[in-house]
């Protein structure tokens, strides 16, 4: 299943689509920039990425820095002004968008549930999972203790939009769909956004857990868990302002270290209510 994100603009296909590379490592972005119609600046501009198998990153950024900018692209639901977008070597652009979707997949904020049951949403993943596939994929989601005690198990029933489950709940169970239909490269766009924070950290830490030696890109605005990935990068206004490991950055004098004060400053506020 492939989640879709906010207002996604018309893509360009390729008159003659390229097959796609069986797998897409190294995925690179060199000098992206890409600017969203109607708007008088770019959202991105001269951004560098290297994913390489099994690596991690996260991507953080005050709103409007140009995080979402980036799935976008990467999940060709945008088109980039300038720069390059490959896939173990191959112009993104010469293939079809729904083939790249098939190799990098998304797990949004938003992701969307259907009125249906909670093994009916995995399998939209997966038709062909078994059983024990499932529960896998809901045991990495940390959601498979709770599925167990419901008088209905898997076949317990949603909601319209999983109105029935909590925000955490339905989160995970987006997760958990993500990690069955086993993307090549898995993009995790703002996971944690709408939940409290202790639920939005705990969500943090399990899904950084799930994704052990997974290739894997978190756009976040949240510092907590960060010293589990590769590399950090650090957007504002669209340009990459730092980037290297979050303990080097976080020892330095820059943007990420005034981003976890700012953070520090702020769950002190709540506790103190």
């Amino acid at each position: 299943v492939y989640e879709v994100l906010d207002a996604p603009e018309p893509v360009r296909e390729p008159e003659r689509p390229r097959q796609a590379p069986a797998s897409p490592f190294p995925l690179v972005v060199a000098g992206l920039t890409a600017r969203h119609t109607g708007q008088d600046r770019d959202a991105l501009a001269g951004l560098d990425l290297t994913l390489e198998e099994g690596r991690r990153i996260a991507v953080v950024g005050p709103s409007g820095s140009g995080k979402t900018t980036l799935a976008q692209v990467l999940l060709r639901f945008l088109d980039a002004q300038e720069g390059s977008f490959t896939l173990a070597g191959v112009d993104a652009y010469g293939l079809r968008s729904d083939d790249v979707r098939g190799l990098v997949g998304l797990c949004a904020q938003d992701a969307h549930l259907f009125d249906s049951s909670l093994r009916e949403n995995l399998l939209l993943a997966r038709k062909d999972a078994g059983e024990e596939h499932l529960r896998a994929a809901l045991g990495r989601a940390r959601l498979l203790d709770w599925a167990d005690s419901l008088p209905d198990g898997l076949d317990t029933l949603v909601g319209e939009h999983g109105a029935r489950l909590s925000g955490g709940q339905r989160q995970r169970l987006a997760l958990a769909r993500a990690l069955l239909a086993d993307f090549p490269v898995l993009v995790l766009d703002e996971p944690a956004e709408h939940l409290d924070l202790p639920t939005a950290d705990a969500l943090t830490a399990d899904l950084l857990a799930a994704t052990t030696g997974r290739t894997t890109l978190l756009i976040t605005h949240r510092l907590a868990g960060l010293e589990a990935v590769d590399e950090v990068i650090v957007l504002d206004a669209g340009r990459v302002v730092q980037r290297g490991p979050y303990a080097e950055l976080l020892a330095a004098d820059g943007p990420l270290r005034g981003m976890a004060e700012r953070e520090t400053a702020a769950e002190s506020l709540v506790g103190a209510r």
